[in-house]
């Protein structure tokens, strides 16, 4: 018959001070690497979302210009949305017409805001081209 020898010390169990440190370590490079990335994944993820919501309004404010009339709209009626306002620091609408050939108007609607830092971001901007009905402004 055999006999096992439970009392075999050929076996460790645990972690040495020495791993523990290495294990340590790696967890910390992690982490140093990891949070910085996802800050600026945030910060793009922002400034995605902010540039759609420019854009969705600026397509807004073209449909309103072509359902009411491009010689109908003037800068100060042009206003911007209050979900929009919420989303977009400092938020400006400017429309500029030119006159363009066959009878046509060009129409420019122009959104400019500032980013979270404060900083101007390039604006939004659409072009349509509505027939000319009147003089204008």
């Amino acid at each position: 018959m055999r006999h096992l020898n439970l009392k075999s010390t050929s076996h460790r169990y645990g972690f040495t001070m020495l791993e523990l440190t290495v294990a340590a370590s790696l967890l910390g490079m992690v982490f140093v690497v990891t949070l910085p990335l996802l800050k600026h994944v945030r910060v793009s993820r922002d400034a995605a979302q902010q540039r759609f919501v420019a854009q969705q309004e600026v397509a807004n404010l073209m449909e309103q210009i072509a359902a009411l009339g491009a010689s109908a709209i003037t800068d100060e009626s042009l206003t911007i949305s209050p979900e929009a306002a919420s989303h977009l620091h400092d938020a400006q609408v400017a429309i500029a017409r030119e006159p363009a050939e066959d009878n046509l108007q060009q129409v420019t609607i122009s959104l400019t805001w500032s980013d979270d830092a404060g900083q101007p971001v390039a604006p939004a901007s659409l072009t349509a081209w509505f027939p000319v009905s009147e003089e204008m402004p």
